[in-house]
């Protein structure tokens, strides 16, 4: 079986230890993803959470080790969910390039939809992450998503052992930009749903699931 990378294992450890401190964690999550990093201040957290704003510099120290912690716990658990879809996949031997897509769309479309757990904030914490260009948030990003790439990208590269090591990232990355954009459409309201009268329902998480994975797969395959 495939091991989880450290850097995960060390992630998925680090969960609140008391009540308050998974308080704050919770609301400063909630408050990132509805509006944004910058917009949100530490009073702001305090009072969601019901806290003393001293008792988040206690738990977690500024508010830059704050937006960290949030990133990943946000992005840790899904991560988690991935790399365990991918590693059934793989034990099997003998699996498609679409085996290896729908390890990365079902886990990421089931979470960001369907669960109630942190990493519904997914979407919206990535798009945050990317319009915060700053070192402390970049870093935190690279490592919880650098080596979910590299996995990803040398799964496929087993399967297509003819594709170029540079087009699998090519597609690599498209598949997130794809996966963030569906993803999204329902915080505007469902556009996809009103252009194609109700015809592609960006609300229905399976037949999104099944559009995505052919969508992507068809590129990979592409014809370079």
């Amino acid at each position: 079986m495939t091991k989880r990378p450290a850097l995960m294992r060390e992630a998925a450890r680090e969960r609140p230890e008391t009540a308050t401190q998974a308080r704050i964690l919770d609301s400063a999550i909630t408050l990132f993803a509805e509006r944004g990093f910058s917009e949100v201040t530490v009073r702001d957290i305090a009072e969601r959470a019901e806290a003393n704003p001293a008792a988040i510099s206690y738990y977690f120290g500024a508010k830059e080790q704050l937006i960290k912690q949030a990133i990943r716990s946000v992005i840790a658990p899904l991560n988690e969910k991935r790399f365990a879809a991918l590693a059934a996949v793989e034990a099997r031997g003998d699996f498609t390039v679409e085996d290896v897509v729908r390890a990365m769309v079902e886990p990421t479309v089931e979470a960001c939809m369907g669960s109630h757990d942190w990493d519904r904030h997914y979407a919206r914490v990535l798009v945050l992450t990317f319009a915060l260009r700053q070192q402390f948030v970049d870093q935190a990003m690279s490592e919880e998503t650098d080596q979910v790439a590299m996995r990803f990208v040398s799964a496929l590269a087993r399967v297509m052992p003819a594709r170029d090591r540079a087009t699998l990232f090519w597609c690599y990355d498209f598949m997130i930009g794809a996966l963030m954009h569906i993803l999204l459409d329902g915080s505007r309201g469902y556009r996809l749903r009103r252009l194609s009268e109700g015809t592609a329902d960006t609300a229905d998480a399976k037949a999104m699931i099944v559009q995505l994975v052919r969508f992507i797969t068809a590129g990979l395959k592409a014809p370079t």
